[in-house]
């Protein structure tokens, strides 16, 4: 599930000309067939759960995967990791991608409806506010849960350039024309990562919220 970045297509859904999610010029990409806009009310509310964020954007960077292997991956028993995918499936976020044997049993397979699940067109839907701010609390829930494990993980890299694990907040006023450049990075960010993942690099969590809090306290601060 991807973060509110601005280019891309529709295959889930369409947005009206002129909207937010139309205005900014962004990274030129084909995503036509790779993307899969989530704007009905029950597939944003199946999300409000970090456990699915996790599993939908595992699948969808992962591939083909068995429960056993997603409960494996996130860390949760198989019964609990069935619940789960199943909620997946009833939403229409995830699919059957087929059958494999295992032991002499048969397992069934799952993976995202497209390499690119994403939410920023809902942001234009007022009526989809409440549900997407449970969305982004559970998703700031899963940064923390992802930040925790990434301290004692074997890959974690603190410092150069192949950092992987890191935090940031600020709070500024930017000009029209840097936040054009930083929606401009975050775009490009979003390309980045969504390119196919390298077989043998450990994967990472990458997420971000913005929001405008206002002008309280600014005149008092400058007295």
């Amino acid at each position: 599930m991807s973060d509110g970045s601005q280019a891309g297509s529709k295959p889930g859904g369409a947005v009206p000309p002129g909207t937010a999610a139309e205005s900014v010029e962004t990274v030129e990409t084909d995503t036509e067939s790779e993307t899969y806009w989530i704007l009905r009310r029950d597939q944003v509310e199946c999300l409000a759960s970090s456990r699915r964020q996790d599993l939908l954007d595992r699948l969808a960077a992962a591939g083909d995967q068995s429960v056993k292997q997603c409960a494996t991956a996130v860390g949760m028993k198989p019964s609990a990791a069935y619940r789960h995918v199943s909620a997946l499936l009833e939403a229409g976020l995830i699919e059957v991608a087929g059958t494999r044997v295992v032991n002499r049993k048969q397992e069934t397979l799952y993976r995202a409806v497209a390499p690119r699940m994403r939410l920023a067109r809902a942001l234009d839907r007022p009526d989809l506010h409440p549900s997407l701010s449970r969305v982004v609390y559970a998703l700031s829930r899963q940064m923390a849960r992802d930040f925790e494990r990434g301290l004692g993980h074997g890959d974690g890299q603190c410092t150069g350039s192949d950092r992987n694990l890191g935090f940031y907040r600020h709070v500024g006023a930017p000009s029209v024309e840097v936040m054009r450049e930083i929606n401009g990075h975050l775009d490009r960010i979003a390309e980045l990562l969504w390119r196919q993942p390298e077989p043998d690099r450990p994967l990472i969590s990458f997420g971000w919220v913005m929001a405008p809090v206002g002008d309280e306290g600014r005149d008092e601060g400058r007295a």
